[in-house]
């Protein structure tokens, strides 16, 4: 098992080497020759456009490489993923966030090879290897959209504020760009930018909601919607719609403090498999390497075939309790 494993990494070194080479020595020639004659038009456009509209660009280009971000657009989930990692504000791109994936995967895979673990112990640390940055994106989403949720109130009042003060909405949207703290102001600043550069208000605003899927963010374009459709006291409606995001706020940390239980157990459950089969290696590697031991009883398991008990018990208590802190997190999590 491990020949093979080595001459898998020699074949990965191999083909990395070799494109590299075809790249620098015929791909980047070429494209650079291509990229002289544009070179004065390109650079005409720089000095025409204004930054914020290249930034916005730039924004939507899931790839660096034109073929490869020509092929991404093309799959859907592929764009489900863009819109994910600019939900989280990462300066990264779609098809960079994958290849990442694609080569932790890989680098698992070999791993797993070299200490020759079972198929289905190997197929889990693939998939969690090829996971953990896109839950890495998760956790920065998560963050900045809490974040984006306790400065959300404020940003509602200084728009009412320069309503009231005789500001056009378009610039009070300007305003919060400028003075409140990331990620409301990079939020409220793309929105200015896309409706002065041409997009309809409804739209622009329609996208805030899609970059930052919130409660609070529907119920705030919602209002601007029906208060442009039937009229009314604009600085009103924002100061009544500040009023009650923070009420809900008050309730939704009560909240907390009464499922604080729940979290702890959500917690001390997860952590307890791992910390003692931890700490029986530690202790007593003899006990816990029956597992692991040669020869062991086989059993079928699923469409892998024969397997050792061993394994399988393992690989059903990884999913056990994968299963138990899902169940036991929609439990506890109560939406207000």
């Amino acid at each position: 098992m491990a020949l093979y494993a080595l001459t898998g990494m020699i074949f990965l070194v191999t083909l990395a080497l070799t494109i590299s080479a075809v790249y620098f020595l015929v791909a980047a020639p070429a494209s650079r020759k291509r990229i002289q004659t544009r070179l004065a038009a390109i650079e005409q456009a720089s000095f025409d456009a204004p930054a914020e509209e290249v930034g916005i660009l730039r924004a939507e280009v899931l790839s660096q490489v034109p073929w490869v971000n020509r092929f991404l657009l093309q799959i859907p989930p592929v764009v489900r993923i863009h819109i994910f990692i600019q939900q989280a504000g990462m300066e990264v791109t779609a098809g960079f966030l994958m290849m990442i994936c694609v080569a932790l995967g890989l680098l698992a895979f070999l791993i797993g090879l070299l200490f020759n673990l079972a198929n289905i112990l190997l197929v889990i640390v693939v998939l969690a290897a090829m996971a953990a940055p896109l839950m890495y994106v998760s956790f920065m989403r998560s963050r900045r959209f809490s974040r984006f949720e306790e400065l959300f109130p404020d940003a509602i009042d200084l728009l009412a504020r320069a309503v009231r003060a005789g500001h056009a909405f378009t610039t009070a949207l300007e305003l919060i760009g400028h003075e409140l703290p990331e990620p409301v102001a990079g939020e409220f600043r793309i929105t200015y930018e896309q409706q002065n550069f041409g997009m309809p208000l409804r739209e622009a605003l329609h996208n805030l909601t899609v970059r930052v899927p919130l409660s609070d963010v529907n119920f705030f374009v919602s209002a601007l919607h029906v208060q442009h459709e039937s009229g009314g006291n604009l600085a009103e409606i924002l100061d009544n719609l500040s009023f009650v995001i923070r009420e809900r706020f008050k309730i939704l940390r009560q909240v907390k403090v009464h499922t604080a239980q729940g979290r702890m157990t959500l917690y001390l459950l997860t952590g307890l498999g791992p910390a003692a089969v931890l700490l029986m290696m530690l202790v007593n590697p003899e006990y816990i390497g029956r597992f692991f031991a040669d020869p062991q009883p086989k059993v079928s398991f699923l469409f892998f075939g024969e397997l050792p008990l061993g394994t399988v018990m393992i690989a059903v208590a990884i999913m056990l309790q994968i299963i138990g802190y899902f169940v036991i997190r929609k439990i506890i999590r109560i939406r207000v």
